[in-house]
C-alpha cells in the first residue's frame, strides 16, 4: 500500500526533535493509547492550544478525552496533546497568545502549551478515504539549545532532566510497539485497529 508523508505546521515545529516515532492509528488503537497514558505511567496530558477564547485543558481520564473529541475523523494531526510529568524537573508553560478579532471571529486570545521538554502526542483522523498518521516526539536537548537565544517563552533548557524524558519517551514507544504494533510501512508502524482499516479499503498517509 502506498503511503505519503504530509508536513504540516505543527509538524515543522518540531525542529530537530529528539525522539520522532510515527504510526497508524485507529480509534481503538488510540483508546489503547491514551488509557496507556492515564492509567499506567504518570504523565500528565494537556491541550497543545486552546479553543479561541479558553483556557488550557488537563485530560485525567479516557473518558473526558471521548467525551470532547472525535478520535475516528480528521485531518493529519487532527488532535494534539502535550505530555508532561514532574519527573522530568521542568514545568509546562501556559501562554497566553492575544488574537486579532479581525482575524479570529471576533475572538481575543488562546492559549498555548509550551516547554522544552514536553512530549507531543499527535493524533491523525480519517479524512477522505484516508487514514492520516500520528505522531509521538519531542526535542533533544541539543536542538532545544540552540533555539534558546531566539525563543525564550520556553524558559531555561537546563531547566529539565534531559535523560528522565528520553527514558520516559523511549519506554511508551516500546510498550506500544510490544503490546499494539502488527507490521511496519517503511518506517512507520501500523497498529492492529489501522490494519483492519487497511483492508477495509482505506489508504494509510
Amino acid at each position: 500500500m502506498n503511503r505519503k508523508l504530509v508536513t504540516t505546521e505543527k509538524a515543522k515545529a518540531d525542529v530537530i526533535p529528539h525522539m520522532n516515532y510515527n504510526f497508524f492509528a485507529d480509534r481503538a488503537d488510540k483508546i489503547k493509547i491514551l488509557d496507556l497514558i492515564l492509567n499506567d505511567t504518570d504523565l500528565r496530558m494537556y491541550d497543545l492550544s486552546s479553543p479561541y477564547g479558553q483556557e488550557i485543558s488537563e485530560y485525567k481520564t479516557v473518558d473526558e478525552v471521548e467525551a470532547k473529541f472525535d478520535l475516528d475523523n480528521g485531518d493529519n494531526f487532527a488532535l494534539c496533546f502535550q505530555l508532561w510529568t514532574p519527573r522530568h524537573k521542568g514545568k509546562p508553560v501556559f501562554r497566553k497568545i492575544e488574537l486579532d478579532p479581525k482575524r479570529c471571529n471576533g475572538h481575543t486570545f488562546r492559549y498555548s502549551t509550551d516547554g522544552w521538554g514536553l512530549i507531543q502526542l499527535y493524533l491523525g483522523g480519517i479524512k477522505n478515504n484516508q487514514l492520516n498518521h500520528s505522531h509521538l516526539g519531542h526535542f533533544g536537548e541539543k536542538g532545544a539549545l540552540k533555539l534558546q537565544l531566539t525563543n525564550t517563552f520556553n524558559g531555561r533548557v537546563s531547566d529539565w532532566d534531559w535523560t528522565e524524558i528520553q527514558l520516559t519517551s523511549r519506554k511508551l514507544k516500546q510498550q506500544i510497539r510490544n503490546k499494539m504494533v502488527t507490521r511496519k510501512i517503511e518506517s512507520f508502524d501500523v497498529l492492529h485497529g489501522a490494519e483492519r482499516l487497511e483492508r477495509q479499503g482505506l489508504v494509510l498517509v
